[in-house]
C-alpha cells in the first residue's frame, strides 16, 4: 500500500504520496513467490495504514486478511508480518489471521500516539483514548502474545 487518507494534523504523507491506494493482491502473491523461489524466508507488507489494505480488482474485496491467508500457503515462507497498523481498522478477522495463521507473527505494530483525546483530537488522529483501549483489549482477548508489555500500555494509556 502506499498513501494514507487520514490528514492526521502533523503528517504530510497524504500531500506527498496521495490517497490510500493498495497493489492489487494477485500481483502480492505472485512477488512473494518469486521471493521465495529465490530463497526469501520472510516477508512484511507495509503501508501507511496497512490493515486498512482491500483490492476489488477481480469483482471481489480482498482484505489483509485475506491476502495473509493466501500468501500463508506459499512453500518457502516461513513468516509474515505487516506494518504501520491504524487503530480503527484492527478488525476481528485479521485479528483471527494473527491468531490461526502459522506463518504470521504475533507482533502488531500500532502507534500509541498519545494518551490524551484533546491531544489526538489536536493530531487530528480520528479516535480516543477510550477507543485505543478497547481495541487493544480485543487483541487481548484473541492473542495474549500481541501484547507484549501490558505494564507499558497500563502507564500510557491512564
Amino acid at each position: 500500500m502506499f498513501g494514507c487518507d487520514k490528514f492526521c494534523s502533523y503528517c504530510i504523507v497524504p500531500s506527498v504520496r496521495g490517497p490510500e491506494q493498495s497493489r492489487p493482491a494477485d500481483e502480492i502473491v505472485e512477488e512473494v513467490r518469486r521471493l521465495a523461489d529465490d530463497g526469501c524466508l520472510e516477508v512484511t507488507l507495509i503501508g501507511q495504514t496497512v490493515n486498512s489494505y482491500s483490492d476489488s480488482t477481480n469483482g471481489w474485496m480482498i482484505k489483509l486478511a485475506d491476502l495473509l491467508d493466501r500468501l500463508n500457503e506459499i512453500e518457502g515462507i516461513k513468516r509474515l508480518k505487516f506494518m504501520t497498523n491504524y487503530p480503527r481498522h484492527m478488525s476481528d478477522d485479521l485479528l483471527a489471521a494473527v491468531r490461526d495463521l502459522p506463518k504470521v507473527s504475533p507482533y502488531l505494530h500500532i502507534p500509541a500516539q498519545s494518551g490524551s483525546n484533546e491531544v489526538l483530537k489536536r493530531m487530528k488522529r480520528g479516535y480516543s483514548v477510550e477507543e485505543y483501549c478497547e481495541m487493544l483489549a480485543r487483541i487481548r482477548e484473541n492473542d495474549p502474545r500481541c501484547v507484549r508489555d501490558q505494564r507499558f500500555h497500563r502507564r500510557f494509556l491512564r
